[in-house]
């Protein structure tokens, strides 16, 4: 399909052997929506209506666990759907937001066209099964490696995943981000994040200027070895 020829190779190839045989409703109700960054198009605790799939763009999961502090826990690319586990799972509502970190791309589905396509196609069904099953097991296995970090660690994803959303990747970030708002995005308190900005200044990962902190492009290829070898290793 012409829909992913902008896709990596090896997701252009998967997704089209997914799409092969899908259903003339498929074709007809799919639709290409443009989306701005920043804006939130899959809202926590809103209906399911719909199945999406990125196709250019990133975008960032943000969760609502206990206590009700949202922070976002993993960036999202090409080739990645949304909506589809909860239906698979008989949910009726999305269990997370999705919020376009860039300016997106979307397939969008309506969720009951693509589940009668799942019953009738095998293939295709057999194809996403395996792909859920691997992504959620992956994602618990980051999930609880990353509420057991240190602070400063937390802080260093953080930090990570807001200099790669940035296309192409700058040589020098400063971040708008109030220490209140980065805090509710990583999931911890003002206090323990300013001890963890410390931390991290005092090792040379990062400087702070009139308040707001500065990451170099350094400074992020240090981080992201650090976690690499420390964390995901």
């Amino acid at each position: 399909m012409d829909l992913f020829k902008e896709l990596p190779l090896q997701k252009r190839r998967y997704l089209e052997l997914l799409f092969r045989n899908c259903t003339e409703e498929v074709k007809y109700y799919m639709t290409l929506i443009d989306i701005e960054a920043d804006r939130t198009f899959i809202k926590a605790g809103t209906d399911c209506t719909h199945i999406f799939i990125i196709l250019s763009g990133k975008v960032t999961g943000v969760e609502w666990p206990m206590h009700e502090r949202p922070y976002s826990f993993k960036d999202f690319g090409p080739g990645d759907f949304f909506g589809e586990i909860e239906c698979f799972a008989g949910l009726a509502q999305y269990r997370i937001s999705i919020v376009a970190s860039t300016r997106c791309r979307v397939l969008s589905i309506p969720a009951d066209v693509y589940m009668e396509w799942m019953r009738m196609d095998v293939d295709a069904l057999f194809l996403r099964t395996q792909e859920n099953m691997r992504r959620l097991i992956t994602q618990t296995a980051e999930a609880r490696k990353y509420l057991f970090m240190e602070g400063k660690d937390r802080l260093m994803v953080h930090l990570i995943r807001k200099f790669e959303q940035r296309n192409p990747m700058p040589q020098l970030l400063e971040l708008r981000q109030t220490r209140a708002q980065m805090s509710e995005e990583i999931g911890f308190s003002v206090k323990t994040l300013n001890r963890s900005v410390q931390k991290l200044e005092e090792l040379g990962l990062l400087r702070v200027q009139k308040g707001k902190i500065v990451l170099t492009d350094q400074g992020y290829r240090q981080m992201k070895a650090h976690i690499e070898h420390h964390i995901n290793g």
